[in-house]
């Protein structure tokens, strides 16, 4: 768990935040008087924590479902102000989905890229050549290391989601409380 509060402090931590200033810099207009006009509201990041904490795989289809209301609306909406706020919370949840597994050269950096990096070399899948015949031995060998692959994926996806996203959604509520006057 040690490991883990590290990365939340260091490089996952630092990650969330520069993505939320970024966002932040490109979508969020100084007009946002009060926290109820920014794009993203106080429960939706409350609902993006929940869902980091307790199932980190769906984090990405959670933000995908966020998107696609968002844009649905949008193509609804005429009113120009309407659309801009809209356009900035399909930003948002586009940005989280590209943080859960966004791939290059789009995304320099996503949690499944670093997932797939710290991957143990003794659970690295060896590629078999084609139309190799594996004995029953061998074939049982590589259904444990994938099960052993797959164990070690779900846990660090467990720990490393709920860190990012924990260090990610406070930093956007400080920027929320920050810019709105202390609401």
């Amino acid at each position: 768990m040690l490991e883990i509060d590290i990365a939340a402090d260091t490089e996952l931590g630092q990650r969330a935040i520069k993505a939320v200033d970024s966002y932040v810099r490109d979508n969020v207009s100084d007009s946002f008087q009060k926290a109820e006009d920014w794009p993203i509201s106080r429960a939706q990041i409350t609902g993006l924590r929940q869902i980091a904490v307790s199932e980190p795989t769906k984090v990405g289809e959670f933000a995908e479902h966020q998107r696609k209301k968002a844009q649905a609306k949008l193509e609804n909406t005429k009113k120009e102000e309407r659309r801009s706020e809209l356009e900035a919370e399909i930003a948002f949840w586009e940005l989280v989905r590209g943080l859960c597994d966004g791939k290059p050269p789009k995304f320099a950096w996503s949690l499944t890229q670093a997932r797939d990096q710290a991957l143990p070399a003794e659970l690295h899948d060896e590629k078999q050549p084609p139309g190799a015949q594996l004995t029953k031995e061998q074939q049982a060998a590589r259904k444990e290391k994938r099960e052993g692959r797959e164990r070690w994926q779900r846990q660090w996806e467990r720990d490393h989601y709920a860190a990012f996203f924990q260090r990610f959604c406070i930093h956007y509520l400080y920027e929320m409380s920050k810019r709105t006057k202390g609401e």
